[in-house]
């Protein structure tokens, strides 16, 4: 009898990743039939990254329910993107801008699900505000350019690294990225208040927070872009091996 060894290839986990939605007219200025046709678009840079992670990215449309797509993730990511309505925190609508409450109600009904079935989630600039506004937390209307560390400073290389973020001890980007770490920056709003279940994890040099974790250890938010640096960024690697984490377990 001859036995036959197979070799067991892991399977990639399924990260779903959210982007935005425009009229047609943005591709396509001088198609008159395109102007009012929808078009989905995601910076590839998420999906490059989840994949050098180890994972698989799948880039989410916002359409159906989104509960329907947690059930087939392993983990989530957040993107960045326009301001969240300021009605969600009784914000100012005069500083809000590129606001989506189509975007808003996919985002914080696919958050819910995600912490409903116990899914990681990583939350990125916008993402990490949907991340405390969904928890009951309140954001900064703005932060001028010429004020602290020129968050919204407007930078013509996406690489290139703003300011430092100091990483409390004993959280998970402490452990991912040390007691400092150079960061990009690209956003004029912020958290003030934490929503609840929520531990500040990273300021900037001004006191802005920067980075939010939640108790179970499956949420972070960073307000940087590492999607954007250039060398390996380990929040990414996080995400992947919590993700494994939750396939091994055959959690839903």
């Amino acid at each position: 009898m001859v036995t036959v060894l197979r070799t067991v290839v892991p399977v990639a986990p399924l990260i779903g990743i959210t982007g935005r939605t425009s009229a047609g007219s943005v591709l396509a200025p001088g198609a008159a039939h395109l102007a009012d046709s929808p078009v989905d678009w995601f910076f590839g840079e998420y999906a490059s990254r989840v994949r050098e992670a180890g994972g698989l990215p799948v880039e989410l449309p916002a359409i159906d329910d989104p509960s329907e797509y947690v059930e087939r993730l392993d983990a989530v990511v957040l993107s960045g993107g326009g301001d969240i309505d300021p009605e969600r925190w009784n914000g100012p609508a005069e500083s809000s801008y590129m606001v989506s409450s189509e975007r808003d109600a996919f985002e914080f009904a696919l958050l819910e699900a995600a912490v409903i079935a116990g899914t990681p989630v990583l939350g990125i600039c916008r993402g990490l505000q949907v991340i405390n506004v969904f928890f009951g937390g309140t954001l900064i209307p703005h932060l001028d350019e010429a004020i602290g560390d020129g968050h919204s400073k407007s930078a013509p290389d996406r690489t290139q690294t703003r300011h430092a973020v100091r990483c409390e001890a004993d959280s998970i980007l402490f452990d991912l990225y040390g007691s400092t770490s150079m960061v990009n920056s690209f956003h004029h709003q912020a958290v003030d208040q934490p929503g609840q279940g929520l531990k500040v994890t990273a300021y900037s040099t001004d006191g802005t927070v920067e980075g939010i974790e939640d108790s179970s250890g499956l949420i972070v938010g960073v307000q940087w872009h590492p999607e954007m640096l250039e060398s390996p960024q380990a929040v990414f690697a996080w995400l992947i091996e919590k993700a494994n984490e939750k396939g091994s377990t055959g959690a839903v």
